[in-house]
């Protein structure tokens, strides 16, 4: 069941919503500009553009989202309840976060998205948050742990060099309201 079936309000001048057929290029651009910035930093953890195939799965499936501030996409990011390819078969029901882009311009929105992921998390009875990261990126790795996240595991044999880091849902939250 995707996470969301329809706009929330992320902030009040900013909405959440799943990505709709047809944006495939409005998710691969955030994804591009987020690469290229990246780039520019001797990073390079994404390609320049990822296929648009596998963006159009993401948004059949209602996993890729996009956040809209006034003058339009300002984020993107994915949200499955699976990622078999890295974390294998779990029993533990969590989110999995990727492809999370935010635009230059809506700088310091990331913290705030994977807030909002967690809250669903919690609503929807998950009991981790999960992301998979680039091993080869101090920073995005310090990013998630100062977000709460705990360092899992360095799986030798995913295809690229990647950490993968989860959350634990805080119980308080279930009963928590998840709107800002």
């Amino acid at each position: 069941m995707p996470i969301l079936a329809g706009p929330e309000p992320l902030t009040p001048d900013i909405t959440i919503r799943p990505a709709r057929a047809g944006e495939e290029d409005v998710v691969l651009d955030l994804l591009a500009e987020a690469a290229a910035w990246l780039a520019a930093r001797g990073i390079h953890q994404w390609p320049q553009r990822f296929p648009v195939d596998s963006v159009r799965r993401q948004i059949q499936a209602g996993e890729a989202l996009l956040i809209v501030g006034p003058g339009g996409p300002i984020a993107t990011c994915a949200v499955a309840e699976a990622d078999p390819g890295l974390w294998g078969e779990t029993t533990e029901p969590a989110y999995y976060l990727g492809r999370l882009a935010v635009a230059r311009e809506a700088a310091g929105l990331g913290i705030r998205i994977i807030d909002w992921v967690g809250a669903k998390a919690a609503a929807h009875h998950k009991t981790f948050v999960r992301v998979a990261t680039t091993r080869d990126n101090p920073a995005l790795r310090g990013y998630y742990e100062r977000a709460g996240f705990q360092h899992v595991a360095d799986p030798p044999e995913a295809q690229w060099p990647t950490s993968l880091y989860e959350k634990r849902v805080s119980q308080s939250r279930q009963a928590q309201d998840i709107r800002p």
